[in-house]
């Protein structure tokens, strides 16, 4: 069994973008109260990641490690794990929040399209006379 390739940031971002999108032309329509509390929840986790990388500085110079040079290679290492690095836990923190933040603006672009159909229903019905009055 083979493992699925890893998706990238960035091709994440584009396609939450894409639905948004879409949900705005109304090609795509998910319900109005899964919608309302899936971009609710988005953005209390992106408040949650936010909270945690304000921490990662806490955690960016690791000692103790003594004064041999490997000791101090493999505090400079751990040190980048938390920032710097190229897998940093701030740089995967923020890419979370990157994609996130697109998750909700197509959920509330869900929540906008279904009230805008919805007046353009009203508006529609209201300049039909009913008979019968």
């Amino acid at each position: 069994m083979s493992v699925p390739d890893a998706v990238s940031v960035g091709d994440a971002v584009s396609q939450w973008s894409a639905w948004k999108s879409a949900a705005e032309c109304g090609t795509l329509n998910v319900d109005i109260d899964a919608s309302r509390r899936l971009a609710r929840a988005c953005r209390n986790y992106v408040a949650d990641l936010e909270s945690a990388l304000e921490l990662v500085d806490s955690v960016d110079v690791v000692r103790g490690m003594g004064t041999l040079q490997s000791g101090i290679d493999l505090a400079r290492k751990f040190s980048l794990k938390a920032s710097g690095g190229e897998d940093s836990l701030e740089k995967s923190l923020l890419s979370h929040i990157d994609v996130l933040k697109e998750m909700e603006a197509y959920f509330q672009a869900c929540v906008t399209r279904y009230f805008a159909v919805e007046a353009e229903n009203m508006d529609r019905l209201a300049r039909h006379e009913v008979s019968g009055s």
